[in-house]
């Protein structure tokens, strides 16, 4: 089989899904995970930067991770938020990375929850075949990053 340099360079989709049982009330996870500015406490080596605050549907914000030239911007607009069923779908608009996010968090009693977060992101010049493992890789580091989160939100609470 032979791998033609445009297949090998094209845009790959990463997609991972990190579902989570949590000891906190639910109402608390899900107003942590609208807090935009918030996730830098928690997402390891992220800034957060509101471009357009438009209280939650339409609000722009740019999460870049990493250090000096090494950091990433992503670029995310709010599409959906629904502060009853405590679900959010958020566009990834570039430029670099693009895709869907879907937050959502379910009560299961009045002090825990059960949180999901889901990707598909698309990645330029990431060839296809290399879209598993970073998904993977993606997996476990927001596994961790929600581990920070509910940490982050116990040490709010008490």
């Amino acid at each position: 089989m032979s791998v033609h340099l445009g297949e090998a360079v094209g845009m790959a989709t990463v997609r991972f899904t990190v579902q989570r049982p949590l000891d906190l009330p639910a109402q608390d996870v899900f107003d942590e995970l609208i807090d935009w500015r918030g996730h830098a406490h928690w997402v390891p080596m992220t800034r957060v930067v509101i471009e357009e605050d438009a209280g939650d549907v339409g609000t722009v914000f740019v999460a870049t991770t990493g250090i000096g030239p090494l950091a990433l911007p992503d670029r995310m607009r709010v599409d959906a938020l629904d502060r009853d069923a405590m679900t959010v779908r958020i566009a990834k608009i570039g430029p670099v990375l693009t895709g869907d996010v879907v937050l959502q968090v379910d009560r299961t009693t009045d002090r825990s929850c059960e949180l999901l977060w889901d990707e598909q992101v698309r990645v330029p010049v990431l060839p296809q075949f290399l879209a598993a493992p970073v998904g993977a890789v993606a997996k476990v580091a927001f596994s961790r990053a929600i581990t920070s989160m509910a940490k982050h939100v116990r040490s709010r609470r008490s």
